[in-house]
């Protein structure tokens, strides 16, 4: 029993521990600017660092040179310390370096992901743009398609109109102007007056001036007799 209350306590405080790491570490994070500040002066502070570790390995240089060549007596143990101040002045100039190199690759990488995240949001908002072009480009199309059509689909009973328009024209041109048609029949009347067989009776003038179309049989000619004296 105990040690099953131990385990439900140990997995309390571990949901426990993650949520407040979830919680906190937004909070504790830099923000952009913040993390340029730092950046900046961790720069300044390992080009000091950087500057005197330079300067103990000169230093250290040149005891090693006057504790060997510029004294009668040489000391061992004393050159041995200067040579083990030299070695670690040494190691910590590399440091120094490598805190530098890391620094700047950091940097770099940060200033990348800024650039990249803004050429990212430019794409993206390229590409938008250009798929609402083409989105009301097809919109278009499409609407024009679709009048074309309807025109088409209207075109037969347009074609049958024109037809029945034509037609039907020199009909209800007779039918609205009479005397187009008594035109007609008046040249039909003046062409059977110059047929061969066909003469004109006049009227009495007591009876108006009306005239009438006799239509005759041709006679048999008969020979006329000559008067004689």
């Amino acid at each position: 029993m105990t040690l099953l209350l131990g385990k439900w306590n140990h997995g309390i405080v571990i949901i426990a521990s993650t949520q407040v790491v979830a919680v906190l570490l937004p909070k504790l994070r830099m923000q952009p600017a913040e993390t340029r500040v730092h950046v900046i002066m961790m720069e300044k502070q390992l080009d000091r660092t950087l500057k005197n570790s330079a300067a103990n390995v000169l230093r250290e240089t040149w005891l090693i040179y006057k504790n060997t060549k510029l004294v009668k007596r040489v000391n061992a143990s004393r050159v041995r310390a200067h040579q083990r101040k030299f070695l670690l002045a040494i190691y910590a100039l590399r440091k120094v370096k490598m805190d530098q190199r890391k620094l700047m690759d950091n940097a770099s990488s940060m200033t990348d992901m800024a650039k990249t995240q803004s050429n990212v949001y430019e794409i993206v908002s390229d590409l938008a743009g250009r798929q609402d072009h083409l989105d009301d480009r097809l919109t278009a199309i499409e609407e024009k398609i679709a009048v074309i059509h309807e025109q088409l689909e209207g075109l037969p009973e347009v074609i049958n109109q024109c037809f029945s328009s034509h037609l039907d024209g020199p009909q209800k041109q007779n039918l609205l102007r009479p005397e187009s048609a008594a035109i007609v029949g008046s040249s039909t009347q003046s062409a059977s007056h110059n047929l061969p067989h066909s003469k004109s009776v006049p009227t009495s003038s007591g009876g108006g001036n009306r005239s009438a179309l006799l239509l005759q049989a041709p006679s048999p000619s008969v020979p006329r007799t000559s008067p004689q004296p």
